[in-house]
């Protein structure tokens, strides 16, 4: 692994989680949506699968970050008088509601969190994504400076998120995961 690599996602990351921390909340919105992206990424690699993880993080930057073309909530409020015109026509009684998020298909209980990719693959996924992002001539702005933040930075945010909750949830007993 690419220690110069590590080294910027720890500063950049650290950077961009900072400056949220102190009040920047449509940042915090963009922060759990780049680190479910992450999640989904790594959904499908196994903790020994380094090369697929390091390869997710190459492909991340290829795909870039696309901006949605509504508001999260406009799809919800859709969804929602889809499934009053449904109940309207449903018998009485009959249960139609089923617990279902379809803007996170890895989710199994969409009721329980599902435990945090490996450390071993998040290093990996960083160490693909700044090297390709490198590569594709992005150098990080100072967030702390007041730029508006980069979609880059803030994926090596959502790194360092799962990062410290990887380890947060390995320094739990068992019996509390």
């Amino acid at each position: 692994m690419s220690a110069v690599a590590l080294r910027l996602t720890d500063e950049v990351g650290q950077a961009v989680l900072d400056r949220i921390a102190a009040g920047d909340l449509a940042a915090i919105a963009e922060l759990d949506q780049h680190v479910a992206a992450v999640r989904a990424e790594l959904a499908a690699c196994r903790p020994d699968q380094a090369a697929i993880a390091r390869g997710a993080g190459y492909s991340a930057i290829r795909a870039g970050w696309p901006r949605p073309a509504r508001p999260h909530h406009a799809r919800r409020a859709r969804l929602v008088r889809d499934n009053s015109a449904a109940a309207a026509t449903a018998p009485t009684g009959a249960a139609t509601v089923t617990a279902a998020c379809p803007d996170v298909p890895f989710t199994d209980n969409p009721w329980q969190a599902d435990e945090p990719p490996a450390r071993r693959l998040l290093l990996h996924y960083a160490c693909g994504f700044v090297e390709a992002a490198v590569q594709a001539d992005w150098w990080p702005a100072n967030p702390a400076v007041g730029y508006e933040i980069e979609w880059q930075a803030m994926r090596l945010a959502a790194i360092c998120r799962l990062i410290w909750n990887a380890e947060a949830t390995a320094a739990l007993p068992p019996d509390l995961h």
